[in-house]
């Protein structure tokens, strides 16, 4: 079985907290504003795994 790298906690602390706000997000009724939020948060969590952290989380 592979080695995980040593993760760094940066990136992984930066995404659940992203994973945190979509979350928020979804309980709010649809709307423009709310597109416009869901959009700049998936670009701020792509960011976030695009770092050289590598995230581990276990199997859900």
């Amino acid at each position: 079985m592979p080695t995980p790298p040593p993760h760094c906690g940066r990136a992984c602390t930066r995404a659940d907290d992203i994973n945190e706000e979509i979350r928020n997000l979804m309980r709010q009724p649809v709307s423009r504003q709310r597109s416009e939020q869901w959009a700049r948060l998936l670009e701020q969590w792509a960011d976030a795994h695009s770092s050289r952290c590598t995230c581990w989380a276990p199997a859900a």
